[in-house]
């Protein structure tokens, strides 16, 4: 079994991902944390889905949260993800540029997308949760200059990835296949 959990790893470690930011009020206190793990669900309802791997620190307060903002994140944001995806890292910091929304999360202003979910169900599995959530409003949102509102077909900034434990720029000027 320890071959195969290696193999499952190594496969999902070569594999890009979108990142994306989680934040939440919850105590009174701002808390978020670094996702890649978020996925389109439904449009009708507009649901999205996260994985959270504990449900202590940042990751157990977004679990317990009410509500969320979800950013995407652009490639001048790999700092603020490593930051938010480390224990001890610098958050909500004067030189990010944060405000909070009249619900109360704060929202990180220049990410490329931003919507506010709340959560509809939590599903466990081993010592991990998927957690389903409504999207309630589009707070932020990529401009329509290309005709597709996409993240990936912004040219700047371009959407940040994830793979093999590093950040990368989204290759925007390759030709679609």
């Amino acid at each position: 079994m320890a071959h195969l959990s290696e193999l499952f790893r190594t496969a999902f470690r070569h594999h890009p991902t979108g990142v994306a930011l989680i934040t939440a009020r919850v105590g009174g206190e701002p808390v978020g944390i670094t996702a890649s793990s978020v996925a389109s669900l439904a449009v009708d309802p507009l649901a999205v889905s996260f994985s959270l791997t504990k449900r202590e620190g940042s990751a157990g307060a977004i679990y317990d949260a009410e509500s969320y903002l979800i950013h995407f994140l652009g490639e001048d944001h790999a700092d603020v993800a490593y930051q938010f995806s480390r224990s001890g890292g610098r958050r909500f910091t004067p030189d990010q540029p944060w405000e909070t929304v009249e619900t109360g999360e704060p929202m990180l202003t220049d990410a490329l997308t931003v919507m506010r979910a709340v959560p509809e169900d939590r599903i466990s599995v081993g010592q991990s949760t998927l957690i389903a959530a409504r999207v309630t409003d589009i707070l932020r949102a990529p401009e329509d200059d290309t005709g597709c509102a996409a993240a990936a077909d912004r040219q700047e900034p371009a959407p940040l990835m994830f793979r093999a434990h590093k950040f990368y720029r989204f290759p925007v000027d390759q030709p679609p296949l």
